[in-house]
């Protein structure tokens, strides 16, 4: 009785651990795509004589107030400083979104910062548009702002997977994010800001002159 028993017991077990690594192998995995071409964005930083910096030692500040953009050790950055992200993003389309993987370096040592989504319908985005003609625009992840922070190491650099659920942005949704931008949505960005004040404020940028969109990835559906 005590044999049929223990041999219950270890087959319940083995049961278990197998469904388990089943599960992990069969989790959905839709399209996936790989962006090592990181775009610094300049549209939101000036030079000194008031328009966007072209050389690499020309000191920054955000379009918005004019605020000085400053390291966390109180210097003001350069354009040089600035424009060095590099890295990778990875995009998975998962069953209940999409799943963003960065591997990120060039970054301010010590910065904040946050990671947005931003969409654009056709014909996609227009440098020409204040606003650059975006159609959506919302913290990555949850929405709420709590999964889209992070701390860039002294060293500049950091790892960050985040899940986007579809459905509505947090700033502005004239259209929904799908659970698989790649192929439900014209064009997808994947930005970092960085904010100046050191802060963040969830859902939000945060108040103007707080804050600067520092890099991103572009994504456009080929469908």
């Amino acid at each position: 009785m005590k044999t049929s028993f223990f041999k219950s017991a270890v087959f319940a077990v083995l049961s278990l651990v197998i469904l388990s690594a089943c599960s992990d192998k069969d989790e959905y995995v839709g399209p996936t795509e790989t962006n090592d071409s990181v775009i610094t964005i300049p549209f939101f930083v000036r030079n000194d004589a008031n328009e966007m910096p072209s050389s690499a030692t020309d000191l920054i500040y955000e379009s918005r107030l004019k605020n000085p953009v400053n390291a966390p050790d109180g210097h003001q950055l350069t354009w040089g400083e600035f424009s060095t992200v590099s890295g990778v993003a990875e995009a998975i389309c998962r069953e209940n979104g999409i799943e963003v993987q960065l591997s990120l370096s060039g970054l301010i040592p010590n910065g904040v910062y946050t990671i947005w989504n931003v969409l654009f319908e056709a014909p996609g985005m227009d440098p020409t548009d204040p606003i650059l003609g975006l159609d959506a625009l919302g913290a990555a992840g949850k929405g709420d702002g709590s999964d889209s922070k992070f701390v860039a190491s002294a060293t500049g650099e950091a790892q960050i997977t985040i899940h986007s659920p579809g459905g509505d942005l947090s700033m502005v949704s004239n259209i929904t994010i799908g659970n698989c931008p790649l192929t439900d949505n014209f064009e997808w960005h994947v930005v970092g800001a960085y904010h100046i004040d050191g802060q963040t404020y969830g859902p939000d940028l945060g108040p103007i002159g707080t804050g600067v969109e520092q890099f991103g990835f572009i994504f456009k559906n080929q469908n």
